[in-house]
């Protein structure tokens, strides 16, 4: 004999991520969600050194916005472009940005 429970279970079940994923998608929000979590990652990936001088970290167009408060540091990441480009790319899984700005 089945249990209430066997009887109301859906045949197709799908896994929180997945369900997340699909509300993402249906309200237009899934470029933004992965956005935010690229922003979020920048002290992550960068250290605690360089987000000690990081004021605003934004994402426009595919283009990652960065205000950093220190000169020397800026004049220095800005050399390093494209290593930070594939860093942040990597950690999103998917090419989210294609350009880096240093304000």
């Amino acid at each position: 004999m089945k249990s209430f429970y066997e009887n109301s279970r859906k045949s197709d079940i799908t896994t929180l991520g997945e369900a997340i994923d699909a509300l993402l998608q249906a309200y237009r929000l899934k470029d933004r969600y992965q956005n935010a979590g690229v922003v979020v990652s920048w002290e992550k990936l960068m250290g605690a050194t360089i987000s000690k001088y990081t004021k605003r970290v934004f994402i426009k167009n595919k283009i990652l916005y960065v205000e950093i408060s220190s000169a020397p540091l800026k004049n220095e990441l800005m050399m390093s472009k494209k290593q930070i480009i594939k860093l942040l790319n990597q950690e999103a899984g998917i090419p989210l940005v294609d350009e880096v700005v240093f304000l």
